[in-house]
């Protein structure tokens, strides 16, 4: 009777443990992140405190969902007409000087749907 008890809890717990959600890739801010089609990244500083990133997007471009290790600031230089998504919050526009906190191993995302270039400085806090 235990052997068919622990049997039929695995076969209940293996369904729940194979469903879980697919975890966005966690990706480095600065030097080592792949390139991705119309996004420029400019690395400002890079310490043991934290790394400061300048990213263009020219219209159209998007990053595909991420994470990152650290906490992280973004800040928009200009304003824009964007999908930024955190977690489970979207934003459809951003203006200059926004600060949106970005917890650490959250998915976030940001996407440039308007006919001008954007940009935004990400301060990765180690």
């Amino acid at each position: 009777m235990h052997k068919t008890g622990v049997l039929l809890a695995l076969a209940v717990m293996i369904p729940i443990a194979g469903s879980s959600q697919t975890q966005a890739p966690s990706l480095p801010l600065g030097q080592g992140r792949p390139d991705t089609p119309g996004i420029t990244r400019t690395q400002l500083r890079d310490d043991g405190k934290a790394t400061v990133t300048r990213v263009h997007f020219k219209p159209g471009a998007a990053e595909p969902s991420h994470t990152h290790p650290n906490d992280v600031l973004l800040v928009p230089v200009v304003a824009g007409t964007v999908d930024l998504t955190i977690g489970d919050t979207k934003l459809t526009s951003v203006k200059s000087g926004d600060v949106q906190f970005v917890p650490r191993e959250v998915t976030h995302s940001v996407a440039n749907h308007s006919t001008q270039d954007f940009e935004l400085i990400a301060i990765a806090l180690k």
